[in-house]
């Protein structure tokens, strides 16, 4: 690790005054701390990691007293040590580096972990080796680490497994509990593309349906054929439905006087409830009426082919094990955003990342095969390509709108949720926010889109920028670079980044950043030791630093016209 980008890291955690989901600091006075390897399994099962060794937090996140930066080292290395005849700490060992450097002066061990579910290969969850695979198993959560649920720790060991899940049979159901027009309908198309029946006979319906893995040899529907041709599932299984909810406001209403202004439980077999589920999207969102010569179109504000994909997706790859079978497809209606949220986390290498790539990894392969024969109520058209494509049409689709694409970000170990926005992605509201941010004159679409996404979802990286514009990933990193140096947003390297706090925004930019990372919570510094660490004059710090005084920021040790008036950062509140 560099010691810009340490310092970087040293300098936001002093800002906040805690810790966050990205880096970690720990005092380490007496060694390793017993808690490091959670804080490692946490990093690894999550996104990755900084761990820095030697910073004290309860007191401002200075340089620890007592801490010995080689003996440190050893014992990182010797937890790290899965050779034979030798007990890791930590099992797997995730991609990690391990090095020394220098803060204030002193120095700190840093530790980056890597995340595994980005290593090809790697076996999930990584976990502390003395408290087992169940207990031992941790995930990043804001500054804290947090133990996996049995169900987290059993998705992460069969990320990366074949799932035959949709080829179990439900048992006591029966071929004729299949929807005949469907069965007819998907076999007479299975004939007309492919060879997938090849060497069957025409009226030998049980032996298509085993075929495509709907039915097993002895004519029991699978769960697949089950959801995608049964006349009724959710006899068998309530919850393998799609609930559409629309909300008066823009979260979910904790008022029981007021939940929802429609709800809709899309059911039946799963072509019928995708279709029901886009339709009950389509009825509560507004339109547009686009004319083109004579005639005119009205046009909704998400394209109902992304409300589509988005709802199939949901459908195609949740997970479908017993521990969910509880749990809907969820699409919520929010007047600023459509969200839809499926149990189980991405499956294989599928990451948010990497989502949009453009290939496809399937964890229902069975169900999968069946959705994209079965034939949808219009009889015109089937529910699935899966050609891997469903994404990158989502991306386009919402760009020729206007719209920003499809957001991945809130996307969980146990959970996938995409966002789509309902309105342009730089409306009025947002024109006026961006407008009111200072240093207006140089900036250019591509920054008003970046500050845009971050606003409206918390966070954003090059990725979100190479998706919503179509640069490339260095142009995007020159792009978020540069609002950095304006200090509108914080973060390095891929990202995230995140908005500078809202409430320091205007009082804390630019020269008062520098001035705040220089500064501690135990030693105080005059405004010449300021200056001479900031290569600015007295004159030109002497207000910056009143300023920051008045605001709470920066406490001074003397009155204004003392000669031993000095500043250091208040204690945590």
């Amino acid at each position: 690790m560099d010691d810009q980008e340490l310092a970087e890291h040293v300098a936001r955690l002093r800002r906040q005054r805690q810790d966050d989901a990205h880096v970690e600091a720990k005092a380490a006075a007496s060694g390793a701390p017993k808690d490091l390897w959670r804080s490692v399994s946490a990093f690894a099962n999550t996104e990755g990691g900084l761990i820095i060794l030697g910073l004290d937090e309860a007191s401002g996140f200075v340089p620890a007293e007592g801490f010995d930066p080689q003996r440190t080292l050893d014992v990182v290395l010797t937890g790290f040590d899965a050779s034979p005849g030798t007990h890791a700490k930590i099992t797997p060992i995730p991609p990690h580096e391990l090095g020394r450097s220098e803060v204030d002066g002193a120095q700190v061990v840093t530790l980056r972990i890597d995340a595994l579910d980005g290593t090809s290969g790697a076996k999930l969850p990584c976990f502390v080796t003395a408290q087992g695979l169940e207990a031992g198993s941790y995930k990043r959560v804001a500054d804290a680490n947090k133990r996996l649920t049995h169900y987290e720790v059993y998705l992460l060991h069969s990320k990366r497994r074949q799932d035959r899940t949709d080829r179990e049979t439900v048992e006591g159901r029966t071929l004729a509990e299949l929807s005949t027009d469907l069965v007819s309908r998907t076999l007479e198309g299975l004939r007309t593309r492919g060879r997938a029946l090849t060497g069957i006979e025409t009226g030998d319906i049980q032996g298509g349906l085993h075929r495509v893995n709907a039915v097993d040899a002895d004519g029991v529907p699978t769960l697949a054929g089950y959801l995608a041709l049964g006349a009724y599932p959710q006899q068998e299984f309530p919850h393998l439905a799609i609930d559409v909810a629309a909300h008066p406001g823009t979260e979910k209403s904790h008022d029981p006087t007021l939940r929802f202004l429609d709800r809709q439980e899309c059911d039946g077999p799963m072509p019928q409830a995708i279709n029901d589920a886009v339709r009950a999207v389509l009825r509560n969102l507004r339109t547009r009426r686009v004319v083109d010569g004579t005639a005119g179109t009205d046009v909704p504000e998400i394209p109902a082919d992304v409300l589509r994909e988005a709802i199939t997706n949901a459908v195609l790859h949740r997970d479908y094990s017993p521990y969910v079978r509880g749990q809907q497809v969820a699409v919520d209606i929010f007047p600023d955003r459509v969200e839809v949220k499926s149990p189980g986390g991405f499956w294989g290498d599928r990451t948010k990342e990497n989502v949009a790539e453009g290939y496809s990894t399937s964890r229902n392969e069975s169900l999968v095969q069946l959705l994209r024969v079965v034939p949808m109520p219009d009889g015109q058209s089937t529910v699935a390509e899966n050609q891997g494509s469903g994404v990158q049409l989502m991306v386009a689709a919402m760009r020729r709108h206007g719209l920003p694409a499809p957001d991945y970000s809130s996307t969980s170990i146990d959970h996938v949720v995409v966002k789509l926005a309902r309105f342009g992605l730089i409306d009025p509201s947002m024109r006026a926010w961006i407008d009111g941010l200072s240093e207006r004159d140089h900036r250019d679409r591509q920054h008003d889109v970046a500050l845009a996404l971050a606003k409206l979802n918390q966070q954003v990286s090059v990725a979100d920028l190479r998706i919503n514009l179509g640069l490339d990933s260095d142009d995007c990193r020159e792009v978020l670079a540069e609002l950095v140096a304006d200090g509108l947003l914080e973060g390095m390297n891929d990202g995230p980044y995140v908005l500078v706090d809202p409430g320091m925004t205007e009082a804390v930019s630019g020269a008062r950043w520098e001035i705040l990372s220089i500064l501690d919570v135990t030693t105080a510094k005059s405004i010449a030791e300021i200056a001479e660490a900031t290569g600015k004059t007295r004159n030109a710090l002497r207000p910056l630093l009143r300023d920051l005084v008045d605001q709470g920021l920066v406490l001074a040790t003397a009155p204004p016209q003392s000669r031993n008036r000095t500043y250091l950062i208040p204690p945590s509140r």
